[in-house]
């Protein structure tokens, strides 16, 4: 019995090595291999004029994918902008709903209706982040966040 333990525990720790390992490699390819050390403490969401979550950006880099989505809860525009920019985009609306663009777009014809994102993929949200480098300030192990903001801001990949 307990040898069978044993086995179990050498394959978890396996699985764990595996996991650590792939993460890593994407993380170097991206250019950003401490962005691992980040434990999304949240402190730069809540201080984002823009309510981005910086972690996002973070996730992005470890996973060399700008194509994900990350909460951004204050940055407005008008639908047909939202459209545009990826129909698949979370919306909130006044009444605290959430809605995609492109199901927005179907119920009100009005693209110049103004609307507030709720999840934006990180390479756009990228473009409306105003570089004032909160994030970076705030940050208590002193991740250079805005390194990543700017590389995504100038052609939307690592």
């Amino acid at each position: 019995m307990k040898k069978k333990f044993i086995h179990i525990n050498v394959f978890c720790y396996l699985c764990i090595a595996a996991f650590l390992a792939i993460t890593i490699t994407t993380s170097i390819k991206s250019g950003y291999p401490w962005a691992t050390t980040c434990y999304n403490c949240v402190l730069g969401r809540q201080i984002c004029p823009l309510g981005i979550d910086p972690y996002g950006f973070i996730s992005a880099a470890i996973t060399n994918d700008p194509e994900i989505y990350v909460d951004a809860t204050n940055i407005r525009m008008r639908l047909g902008n939202a459209i545009d920019i990826d129909p698949e985009m979370i919306l909130r609306l006044p009444d605290k709903s959430l809605i995609t663009a492109k199901q927005l777009a179907l119920i009100k014809k009005d693209m110049d209706y103004e609307v507030t994102t709720c999840r934006i993929k990180v390479k756009d949200a990228a473009t409306f982040c105003p570089l004032c480098g909160n994030c970076d300030r705030v940050c208590p192990i002193n991740l250079p966040v805005l390194k990543i903001i700017k590389d995504l801001k100038d052609d939307g990949k690592f």
